[in-house]
């Protein structure tokens, strides 16, 4: 009986990955080669180095943090200071930008000179994030509390007299930060200046604030 030779030669087959062409010499059925890809939408965005410009929030950058939020990931906050001295009362504001590009809405408050700073740890075991600041005669702390899309509405007190902006829910107008403590946690501690008989001779009281899981109670 006559065999016939035959000869095998290597074959190439085109494998295409993720729209990337490779070429594989001599794959047979089921072996292929993969090309390894990015998907590009997956990717978070990168934080920018300055914040974006709105009319509210204008002026020179004094500083900024990046910040975990538990929704939206990292915050870069930036704490902004408008030099003009035609603005009165002084302003300063924070701007903040997620990690994947959403700008939350930017926090105007009253600034003396440059007395507005981060808080040193700026986190503490709670996740919130604190500011201090001081509009002219004494300190504040504003505190930024994560919620699903951003951070709470600070709630300001009383926007008669041209909006002033230095007392409101989150924003505690005569007070200090003190800690973390052994918890981690600092604790708001806030003064009340009384004016009897006068508010050069009044008493000087205070109280401790805690945080109970939604707000900062005695």
């Amino acid at each position: 009986m006559l065999m016939t030779a035959v000869s095998r030669r290597p074959w190439l087959a085109v494998v295409v990955v993720g729209g990337v062409v490779s070429v594989c010499a001599g794959c047979g059925y089921g072996s292929w080669a993969p090309v390894p890809t990015v998907n590009a939408s997956m990717a978070p965005a990168s934080l920018p180095p300055a914040p974006p410009a709105t009319p509210d929030c204008q002026g020179d950058v004094k500083a900024q943090q990046d910040i975990p939020h538990p929704t939206l990931g990292t915050v870069r906050v930036f704490l902004v200071l408008n030099p003009s001295p035609q603005m009165y009362p002084p302003r300063g504001c924070v701007s903040a930008v997620a990690d994947n590009g959403k700008v939350l809405p930017p926090i105007p408050l009253d600034v003396y000179l440059d007395e507005l700073d981060f808080a040193n740890p700026v986190t503490d075991a709670t996740g919130n994030a604190f500011i201090e600041y001081n509009p002219g005669r004494y300190g504040g702390v504003l505190v930024l509390i994560p919620t699903a899309d951003g951070f709470e509405d600070i709630g300001w007190s009383d926007q008669r007299w041209g909006g002033t902006r230095y007392d409101g829910k989150r924003a505690y107008y005569g007070a200090k930060l003190e800690g973390p403590g052994p918890d981690g946690r600092y604790t708001l501690r806030q003064f009340h200046h009384g004016c009897t008989p006068s508010c050069a001779e009044g008493t000087i009281t205070s109280q401790d604030l805690h945080w109970n899981g939604t707000d900062y109670v005695p």
